[in-house]
């Protein structure tokens, strides 16, 4: 007989920090698996406790409560579940008051569409947005200039309801289909449903492949005090579907690529420096980099990790890891490193470009 396992109480037990509730269903939490943010108040890790799952929108690891313990305790998960009967960390006797504390599942969300799907919903998505003048200031301080932040289609997420329902009847209309389009998703009113997508207060951050398609969105939000980036996904939503924690490519094919991690910084490194670069959205979320890579015709790739890497024991695991993995498919691996006044590669290149200028007057 099947046993259902409390995320909250394995996760506890993990010894994994618990910040806050973050809704009726899901609490948030420090990620074991890519250290999370400097901040010790801020965290990455939802842990769903209708469904007993848990995601890091960091570094895109995942899976059920089981799968927790199982990768936190490195055994597998059939030896899990038996310490798990064990020390009795089950859900407690289905009644009146659990029942309403527990919500009911929501329906399953929907797959992700094929790339050439969502590139096309996106385009036309972005094509009804406008780039607010604070979140064009945010970039051109960051050492982009104006033609880049139009080249990279950078714009803002509308707050007002009635206008993210306006532009998502425009997409139906104009035979968009919404449905497996990461962040949109279904809302009922008077038993009648309508397309929307997700609100935050910030700017979308586009995430494109080898091919340059737009395989989703990060968003930089405004308001930063417990994280700053999340991915434009509907997970846990009407017919909604989730972010995958996609890798992007900033530049064209090149034998030189340096791997950094998230995708606005890369931008901007890209365009500072003018190398080609992949972002990977945490640092340990590398699948399959070795084929971006390969299609990009990389043969030497440099790690540049933000400067904690030399303090923080997590980050230097997870570049070890990188770099055993990127050795083992035939490339040439470095680590790059700079002054650490400086956290990011972004802040690196920003500060020799201004010194640059200095020099020039």
């Amino acid at each position: 007989m099947r046993r259902d396992f409390d995320i909250l109480n394995i996760a506890k037990g993990l010894g994994i920090k618990i910040l806050k509730k973050a809704s009726s269903e899901e609490y948030i939490a420090r990620c074991p698996f890519c250290g999370d943010s400097k901040n010790p108040e801020h965290g990455h890790l939802y842990l769903n406790i209708s469904k007993d799952t848990y995601y890091c929108v960091r570094c895109g690891e995942g899976g059920s409560a089981i799968g927790l313990y199982a990768r936190l305790k490195r055994i597998d998960t059939k030896e899990a579940y038996r310490e798990l009967i064990e020390e009795n960390i089950t859900l407690p006797p289905a009644t009146k008051n659990s029942e309403e504390k527990r919500p009911a599942a929501k329906e399953n969300y929907n797959s992700v569409a094929p790339i050439e799907a969502r590139d096309r919903v996106y385009r036309a998505f972005l094509d009804k947005l406008t780039l607010e003048h604070k979140h064009l200031r945010n970039l051109l301080k960051r050492g982009l200039s104006w033609e880049e932040t139009a080249k990279n289609l950078y714009k803002s997420l509308p707050e007002e309801p009635q206008e993210r329902w306006r532009i998502c009847k425009e997409l139906v209309e104009e035979k968009y289909n919404l449905k497996g389009i990461p962040g949109f998703y279904q809302q009922e009113e008077n038993g009648e449903k309508y397309w929307t997508f997700v609100a935050y207060k910030g700017f979308l951050v586009p995430i494109r492949d080898v091919q340059g398609r737009i395989q989703g969105f990060q968003i930089r939000l405004d308001e930063t005090e417990h994280r700053k980036y999340i991915w434009f996904s509907s997970r846990n939503k009407l017919n909604g579907t989730p972010a995958h924690a996609w890798q992007g490519v900033h530049g064209g094919p090149s034998k030189i690529v340096i791997v950094t991690e998230g995708p606005l910084k890369a931008d901007v490194a890209h365009y500072l420096s003018r190398y080609t670069f992949v972002s990977v959205p945490g640092v340990n979320a590398i699948k399959g980099i070795e084929v971006i890579l390969k299609d990009l015709g990389a043969e030497k790739v440099y790690i540049a990790f933000d400067m904690d890497l030399l303090t923080n024991k997590a980050v230097q695991k997870a570049k070890e890891r990188l770099e055993k993995k990127l050795i083992e498919a035939g490339f040439e691996v470095h680590t790059k490193t700079w002054n650490s006044r400086y956290k990011g590669i972004d802040d690196y290149l920003l500060a020799r470009e201004k010194q640059k200028q200095k020099k020039v007057v």
